[in-house]
């Protein structure tokens, strides 16, 4: 079996949940325990033995403690390989005696990065050194010495020790768990340095764990899950109330109404229905229902069998809205009491509250083969440089329109149209490989839908390279378009529109979405 006789240990954790009952099975074996700061006086006020392990060293802890473990005397003892006699013959020479048990986890670093109100000084001095390299050492020497770096491993562990089990394949286990754990908060530190010089950075490390097996991907036959960052696996983007499964394509239509829905800056309820990643149908109301009525208005047909991101709680009338239909996932903050006993009879109804933290992002990752596609999240805030390029300017009363469908139309599939009034989409048109194909799409939903596009504004994710779709905005009774500009026919198209008493605006930025 090799199981190893433990004599010696080090405890020096930053995480002391758990650590009583571990030193207290040790203890009770004879096992000398050493130990550092808060720990030694955690354990002590508890009753067990422990040494200072400057009273072994014969060196204080200074620096606040940033130098405590960092000897000869320590690393000596981790490092000795217990079946090497050259080994054993320097600890002799140098006083020294072998531990067999290393005890460690580390300051928290990853919690202290993200967590957002913390100073540059502060997130520094979360940086463990001497706690890195003892379980490093210890880990290389796996055959001599076992290393706990999670309070999770205790419980296994002291089961093992009262039943003379800490055999070599156990050791190796841990050691292999703390060069994971190393690799991910040495990548961490990484990422907080190449952050601070803004923009893209020059290296990503983003080690993660798989969280959840899926039933399958966008189709049957593709295997696939969930990974979430490995210092933090549990965590999920969505908080699942009720529900089926959530399918890999449900989290794709789920962030996607999320960013819709919650990014969008209004006073009032904020409602979109989502269909393979487009919206569907975009509305605000007074109250949610008022707006989720008005985004079904928009597209009563496309919406069946979609995802609802809503930005308020769902209440009773919506809830009793929500029954009328049959919906995969819906997106809210918040279930008041009585909209949960009213879906609960929609038991496959899959009812999730995003973490919004968790959901925010600095970077669009796409991966290819072996690599990756990085790039900057686009800003959402852009109206400052919004111009007029038309002789006629839009009235005030339209400006609440073309904010709305600017909105709608950078979370739309390029080639990218959407025509809406003051309150919600009028019609979209998506991913067509001709922008007045697009156009041609929003006109003929808004017809299917009984709206009218009398006085509406149209926005487009890009330039019109040509007239034709202002031509065919005025034949539909299209009032303004707002749109990037940039196209070698900009004058054309301001012609146009001068043309037919239409305004423009130009935002002077493009919202391609791939």
């Amino acid at each position: 079996m090799n199981s190893l006789e433990i004599k010696r240990a080090i405890i020096s954790v930053w995480d002391k949940e758990n650590i009583v009952p571990l030193a207290q099975t040790l203890d009770q074996k004879g096992v000398q325990l050493f130990s550092t700061g808060g720990t030694y006086r955690k354990l002590s006020e508890s009753g067990i033995r422990v040494e200072k392990i400057e009273d072994l060293t014969g060196f204080p802890e200074i620096m606040g403690g940033r130098v405590k473990t960092l000897h000869p005397l320590i690393f000596s003892g981790i490092l000795a390989d217990s079946a090497n006699p050259d080994h054993q013959a320097d600890l002799k020479k140098v006083k020294a005696a072998p531990f067999q048990l290393v005890v460690v986890n580390l300051y928290p670093f990853s919690e202290t990065f993200h967590g957002g109100d913390k100073t540059h000084a502060e997130i520094v001095e979360m940086i463990d050194i001497g706690g890195p390299s003892m379980l490093r050492a210890a880990s290389k020497n796996y055959k001599s010495v076992a290393v706990l770096s999670d309070p999770l491993q205790y419980d296994e562990f002291i089961d093992r020790f009262k039943n003379d089990k800490i055999d070599e394949d156990y050791r190796l286990r841990l050691a292999k768990d703390v060069f994971i754990k190393t690799t991910i908060y040495d990548s961490e530190i990484a990422s907080f340095f190449a952050g601070e010089s803004g923009g893209l950075p020059d290296i990503m490390l983003r080690p993660y764990q798989k969280s959840v097996e899926l039933r399958y991907g966008e189709n049957p036959d593709q295997k696939a899950a969930l990974y979430n960052p490995l210092l933090n696996p549990g965590r999920q983007p969505f908080r699942q109330l009720q529900g089926k499964e959530i399918s890999f394509n449900n989290y794709i239509d789920c962030i996607a109404a999320y960013r819709i829905a919650f990014e969008y800056r209004s006073e009032l309820a904020v409602c979109v229905n989502i269909k393979h990643t487009n919206p569907c149908g975009f509305g605000l109301g007074v109250t949610p229902l008022d707006a989720y009525k008005r985004a079904v208005k928009a597209d009563p047909v496309s919406y069946f069998g979609g995802i609802v991101g809503v930005n308020r709680t769902v209440d009773g009338p919506l809830a009793e809205e929500f029954k009328k239909s049959f919906l995969e996932c819906i997106v809210a903050p918040d279930y008041t009491p009585a909209a949960l006993e009213i879906l609960v009879k929609k038991k496959n109804l899959r009812l999730l509250i995003p973490d919004e933290n968790y959901l925010r992002a600095n970077f669009d990752i796409k991966g290819y083969g072996q690599g990756l596609l990085v790039q900057e999240m686009q800003s959402a805030d852009d109206e400052e440089h919004w111009e007029v390029v038309t002789e006629k300017q839009p009235d005030d009363g339209f400006y609440e329109a073309l904010r709305l469908a600017w909105h709608l139309v950078k979370h739309v599939k390029s080639n990218a149209i959407v025509l809406s009034d003051s309150v919600g989409s009028i019609g979209v048109g998506a991913g067509q490989m001709s922008r007045v194909d697009s156009l041609k799409i929003a006109i003929r939903k808004a017809g299917e839908a009984g709206l009218n596009t009398h006085n509406s504004v149209m926005a487009s994710d890009a330039f019109f390279p040509f007239r034709d779709s202002i031509d065919l905005a005025v034949e539909h009774g299209i009032a303004g378009i707002i749109q990037p500009g940039g196209s070698i026919r900009d004058k054309e198209v301001i012609e146009a529109c001068n043309e037919h008493g239409l305004f423009m605006l130009f935002t002077h930025k493009r919202v391609f979405k791939h």
